[in-house]
């Protein structure tokens, strides 16, 4: 006598399931080979003629000396005059701060446990954010007149 009907389904889901993944791993690898668009974004637009993204070449830190904390920007070869600032209570002389985005990462030489990411000071970002607004962004469209 036959199984029930109930308990011959799921085998057969089963293989069906299987069988239909199978296709489709197979369909996808033949698609590639047809021109499918690559999966790096910087060599398509580049192709495209559009100028690939770019990481910026300047990087704010916040870096605590045995005097205090001071705010600079390092942009290849240059590096900024430093600012003094106020010191965030947890980063330890020898330490600094680093904006990487839209969070900041705390580099510790003498500490490597400690080089985690963490929350960005005001003074870090805003000095960021004073860097990338044009100086002329709030002025009026019509200079003024």
């Amino acid at each position: 006598m036959p199984p029930p009907t109930s308990q011959r389904r799921p085998g057969r889901l089963l293989v069906a399931a299987l069988l239909a993944g199978t296709a489709a791993c197979q369909g996808d690898a033949g698609g590639q080979d047809a021109g499918a668009p690559s999966s790096d974004a910087g060599a398509a637009l580049a192709a495209e003629g559009a100028p690939a993204p770019r990481r910026p070449t300047r990087y704010y830190h916040l870096r605590r000396t045995d005097d205090g904390c001071e705010l600079f920007w390092i942009d290849g070869d240059l590096v900024s005059a430093s600012q003094a600032v106020a010191c965030p209570p947890d980063l330890q002389v020898g330490e600094r701060l680093r904006l990487t985005g839209k969070t900041c990462l705390r580099e510790s030489a003498q500490t490597p446990a400690r080089a985690v990411p963490v929350v960005c000071p005001l003074p870090l970002t805003n000095m960021e954010k004073a860097d990338r607004t044009p100086p002329d962004a709030g002025a009026p469209a019509d200079g003024g007149k």
